[in-house]
């Protein structure tokens, strides 16, 4: 998992998580049971705020297209994806420089 440092500050168990994203606990469980968010402190069983910003997207994504656990890790990854080729195209168009040729002097 590679997220910004910022959402490390906040660590909480899981019914802190539950009470924070005010889902309930089974929605919160079928998340990570579908890989949707993971323990960002595994041994005890922690998550962190990066989680936390998972699941209140999940849970708007839930609320605001009635998805279910799975359609809603697959809206999440697609989301990343769109966000990564942003990401990449915005580097890119800085990178790369723009030649403009006018028509007229070609011919």
């Amino acid at each position: 998992m590679n997220h910004s440092p910022e959402f490390n500050d906040i660590i909480m168990s899981l019914d802190e998580l539950v009470s924070a994203c005010g889902q309930e606990r089974q929605w919160v469980i079928e998340l990570i049971e579908e890989s949707i968010i993971e323990y960002d402190v595994p041994e005890r069983e922690q998550f962190t705020g990066y989680q936390l910003t998972t699941v209140r997207r999940a849970s708007r994504l839930s609320r605001d297209f009635d998805a279910s656990v799975p359609a809603i890790g697959l809206i999440l990854e697609l989301l990343d994806e769109v966000e990564q080729l942003r990401q990449f195209k915005r580097q890119s168009e800085r990178q790369t420089p723009i030649i403009e040729v006018e028509i007229d002097s070609i011919k």
